[in-house]
């Protein structure tokens, strides 16, 4: 028996599947059956029923989870106590949004490799839902997403917060002095799919003026919706730190948008009962890293 077999047993009974379980552990399925096969001979007992694909704990499989998942948690916790981050090894997976990601991934890659030499880092780059719903499951262990969530199982810490705004072509912009919900509405719209915080941010923006916008194509990547605003196609709603190089350049126009449009907070989130303690500390160094410089409305 080894912390392997064990950590194994836990990430198949938390994801449900052994393919699961094997793509949170970077190997192979073919791996993880041998480890719970391995596992099952030497306790001699049966720790899954298997259901087609799904698998579910058996009743001698729940009593013996409380203990391995003890196991593995004492393990990881006795690597940081003694002081040897060299020796924490594995996979952790880490995911971000695409403003986040824009400003912060390498930083991220460089510390964590510094600290911990060991380990892998795997990143990926998603809409706010998708990531909280992956954190949830399992299949990430840190997450940086915008609020607010509402989650017990998650915990999250405030790292600042983005300034938004509408921005279209100079030529655009010069016809609208003002640009109220009204008048936004009735230009075409590019937006981040309706899984993305922004979404929601645009779609609240535009219901506290009682106004249904006539016509939003949607997208998943902020990046081809700044390229189509830029071709004078649409107008969109984004960070300002994706677009202050095209503000900057004159390429896009910030327009005036009135009510103003609220920043979004942005956080740092884990499970709560999250299987290793140095997941903790993973979380603190994207927290230092990502935190957002103060902005105001």
């Amino acid at each position: 028996m080894n912390i392997q077999q064990l950590e194994t047993f836990c990430w198949i009974s938390r994801l449900g599947t052994f393919s699961a379980a094997a793509d949170r552990l970077y190997t192979s399925q073919a791996s993880v059956s041998s480890r719970i096969r391995e596992l099952e001979m030497e306790l001699d007992v049966v720790l899954f029923d298997r259901i087609g694909r799904q698998v579910q704990l058996t009743l001698k499989g729940r009593e013996l989870l409380v203990h391995a998942e003890k196991v593995v948690i004492d393990a990881s916790q006795l690597r940081l106590v003694a002081g040897k981050p060299e020796i924490t090894t594995g996979v952790v997976k880490i995911g971000l949004g695409e403003v986040i990601a824009a400003r912060s991934l390498v930083a991220i890659i460089n510390t964590l490799k510094q600290r911990y030499p060991g380990l892998a880092v795997e990143f990926d780059i998603d809409l706010n839902a998708s990531l909280l719903s992956k954190l949830s499951r399992g299949a990430i262990d840190v997450a940086v997403v915008g609020g607010p969530i509402h989650d017990g199982e998650i915990n999250a810490v405030s790292i600042g917060a983005l300034k938004v705004v509408w921005v279209g072509t100079p030529v655009l912009s010069a016809q609208l002095a003002i640009a109220t919900p009204r008048d936004i509405a009735a230009l075409p719209i590019i937006s981040l799919n309706r899984e993305a915080r922004l979404f929601t941010q645009m779609q609240s923006w535009f219901a506290e003026a009682a106004v249904v916008p006539g016509s939003v194509s949607f997208c998943n990547s902020m990046s081809t919706m700044l390229y189509v605003a830029r071709g004078g196609v649409c107008v969109c709603m984004m960070p300002h730190e994706l677009v202050k190089d095209d503000l900057e350049a004159g390429t896009l126009c910030a327009l005036n948008a009135s009510p103003s449009i609220p920043s979004i907070t942005f956080f740092v989130a884990t499970r709560v009962d999250s299987l290793d303690p140095a997941i903790a500390d993973f979380a603190a160094i994207v927290t230092d890293i990502c935190r957002l410089p103060p902005t105001s409305d």
